[in-house]
């Protein structure tokens, strides 16, 4: 099973994944997470961390290789969920040729709809544990007391000045990404508003399962 989740900074991929990969028993192979690890780990160039500062997305040769060596791994034999890749026609076509060379095909690809405003409200408020991991949200999921704002990390990437440039960019760069999966037949789209358990069964639904 191969799968592509799509949708807009704050849309809920990541929680969606998790809930197919653990119901397929595939990885999550998250750019986002990815790249972020590699930063912490000095593995990123400096023209890239600056782009990533400022809330912008990196050149596609960046992303595709770790994409490529990722895939490679003995986790994805039986498939794996791409969330956050591709963004654009081109990536598309890069992860065609990729999936070509280790002949295998994508299943389907799944589109969340939230709306904008509802979008920036979700990423400005969005809050991480140092420690942990654990995401939080200031308004709809808060960290619990025992947790203090000194220990909770607010993302260069989620602040006001940057989440609009995010879904700007989103928006121009997968203009035409969301109609080229739809010519081939593979578009699923999913309202992604609501609990996050009735966004599932959407979901599920639309990949038939």
């Amino acid at each position: 099973m191969i799968v592509i989740l799509v949708g807009p900074p704050g849309s809920g991929k990541g929680t969606q994944a998790q809930v197919v990969c653990a119901k397929w028993g595939i990885p999550q192979i998250s750019t986002g997470d990815m790249l972020r690890a590699a930063k912490r780990s000095g593995r990123l160039e400096k023209r890239y961390l600056d782009v990533m500062d400022a809330g912008g997305l990196l050149p596609d040769e960046a992303v595709i290789g770790l994409i490529d060596q990722r895939i490679d791994a003995e986790d994805c034999g039986s498939g794996f969920l791409l969330d956050g890749f591709p963004r654009t026609v081109a990536q598309a076509d890069a992860l065609v040729e990729l999936l070509a060379k280790r002949g295998r095909l994508t299943d389907a690809v799944v589109q969340l709809d939230v709306a904008r405003d509802l979008l920036e409200e979700r990423l400005v408020h969005r809050r991480t544990d140092k420690k942990t991991g654990q995401i939080y949200h200031l308004l709809y999921n808060p960290p619990p007391p025992s947790v203090g704002s000194e220990e909770l990390e607010h993302r260069a990437d989620d602040r006001p000045e940057s989440v609009g440039k995010r879904l700007d960019a989103y928006e121009a760069m997968t203009a035409a990404l969301l109609p080229y999966y739809e010519n081939k037949g593979l578009l699923r789209r999913v309202d992604g508003v609501g609990k996050p358990e009735d966004v599932t069964a959407r979901v599920l639904s639309a990949l038939g399962r």
